[in-house]
């Protein structure tokens, strides 16, 4: 991997071998280690094996990642450290015969959780994660309906359980609480807008392990009060370690914090599933214990479902926030032409209608012209498409300008425009004339324009109305172009001021 003199660096298309070897090595040795038994001396000694790998492993790692990306990544390895200290104590005091706990090595867990989540904050504010009020609320329900169940389950009973001293009841209230967070950190990535390279598959991967294996203990703690670890528990913790160091290394690390294209922050039949599940689990829980006629935390599982009840209500509004908002965007796409930005044919049929007859109600005259870019055939043809497209986005900014607020401009098809030009009943028709006449004169790059114009005679139908203006035009391309031409009588020509005209 290469990286300038600023510091930046171009993701990698491939890791190193010896850097993928080694990650290979590192996720066998979870399997290894959970073949010894656990509680015995070489089975305490086994588990550190993952552990040290993986540090050893993302310290290499991070510092391949891109120096503009790897702040999360540091502190990940941070936290990495912290857990190495604190599985190293948990072993020195197993091998030591100390059963007590909370242990010295649950301080340094509990600290480890700040630069995890400062590290998973920060790959979440790179990965986009923080703008769409959708996502947002989405992890809410699913952090939430966890949330009821572990402070139902977990955090309020050790809170509440006398017979323990308050070191103890404290501790273990904020290992729950702990990962409430990681939940929501853990929803926020999967539900945010990026990319889902191998790294996030690793890391999000590796954090479920680990909630999963805390779970699993809070329950044995409180269902029998063991506290020796099993092999499942012992193999989740690892992945945790394991999956944080391969993410790191992996080459599409640095890709993590690539977004992917928007989807409109909808719902997918997978996503309104899970939803539909963490929505109804606290009440799901709830009739299950009135049913089985054990003791019932009503109250709290109650005020969970209608906390809950109330995020998918502000989702649906934000669902049908963003419906509206689409629907606006669709309707001004239909009535836009997308090159240039102004109205397209169907929106200039509606509108002449509307002038002619709002000229009829109030009197006034109208003009509409049929504007033609001279020879942009052979404009497009030498200089190229894009110079094109640029050369029509130009002149129509250049023309709306021209016409102000009175006039409407839109495109009739091709390099062909459509100008609609009301005037008050009294104005002088000839202001009308010159006002249209000089389309001419700002078209940019040097280029030029013909100008077909017809005046509405107060009861002709809008489509004959525009094809006298279309004839008009063909008169003034036929007869040399750069000219405008009033329908039945020529009006200028490049060199000659304007005349008065019948039409």
């Amino acid at each position: 991997m290469s990286t300038d003199r600023a510091g930046s660096a171009a993701a990698p298309a491939a890791a190193p071998r010896g850097l993928l070897a080694a990650a290979a090595l590192t996720v066998l040795t979870v399997p290894l280690a959970a073949v010894v038994t656990p509680g015995t001396t070489a089975g305490a000694l086994a588990y550190l094996v993952p552990v040290l790998a993986a540090t050893v492993l993302m310290a290499v790692a991070v510092h391949r990642v891109p120096r503009t990306r790897r702040g999360p990544w540091r502190w990940l390895l941070g936290a990495q450290g912290l857990y190495l200290l604190g599985e190293s104590l948990l072993t020195a005091l197993e091998l030591r015969g100390n059963d007590a706990w909370p242990t010295p090595a649950d301080a340094v867990y509990l600290l480890a959780y700040l630069p995890v989540t400062v590290g998973l904050l920060g790959l979440n504010r790179q990965r986009g994660g923080g703008g769409r009020r959708g996502d947002l609320l989405d992890a809410a329900v699913l952090t939430l309906s966890a949330a009821v169940l572990f402070g139902v389950f977990v955090a309020l009973p050790a809170a509440a359980d006398s017979t323990q001293p308050l070191l103890t009841r404290l501790v273990a209230t904020v290992y729950p609480v702990a990962d409430v967070l990681w939940i929501f950190l853990l929803a926020r990535m999967v539900t945010g807008p990026g990319a889902r390279t191998a790294a996030f598959w690793w890391l999000t991967g590796g954090i479920t392990c680990t909630v999963t294996a805390d779970v699993l203990m809070t329950f044995q703690q409180f269902g029998d009060g063991g506290s020796t670890t099993t092999r499942l528990m012992n193999g989740l913790w690892q992945l945790f370690y394991v999956g944080s160091a391969v993410a790191a290394c992996t080459a599409s690390a640095p890709t993590l914090a690539e977004k992917k294209p928007d989807g409109g922050g909808g719902l997918t039949v997978g996503r309104l599933v899970l939803l539909a599940l963490a929505a109804v689990l606290p009440s799901g829980v709830l009739g299950a214990l009135a049913v089985t006629g054990r003791p019932t935390p009503t109250a709290w599982l109650a005020a969970g479902s209608v906390a809950l009840v109330c995020l998918v209500v502000a989702r649906v509004h934000d669902l049908l926030q963003q419906v509206r908002s689409q629907a606006v965007q669709l309707a001004a796409l239909a009535r836009t032409d997308p090159l240039t930005g102004i109205a397209n044919r169907r929106t200039w049929d509606h509108e002449l209608s509307r002038a002619c007859a709002r000229a009829r109600r109030e009197g006034g005259d109208l003009h509409v012209a049929l504007v033609d870019l001279d020879l942009f055939k052979r404009y497009n043809d030498t200089r190229g498409h894009q110079a094109g497209d640029e050369l029509l986005k130009a002149a129509t900014a250049a023309w709306s300008e021209h016409l102000g607020a009175e006039g409407f401009l839109a495109r009739w098809g091709g390099e062909e425009f459509a100008v609609l030009l009301p005037s008050a009943p009294g104005q002088d028709a000839v202001a009308a004339l010159a006002r249209l006449d000089g389309l001419r004169a700002v078209v940019p790059d040097g280029q030029t324009c013909s100008v077909g114009v017809a005046r509405w005679d107060g009861t002709e139908d809008p489509a004959a109305l525009l094809h006298r203006a279309d004839e008009a035009l063909y008169a003034a391309k036929t007869g040399g172009r750069d000219r405008l031409v009033a329908a039945d009588a020529p009006l200028t020509d490049p060199a000659a001021g304007l005349a008065d005209s019948p039409a």
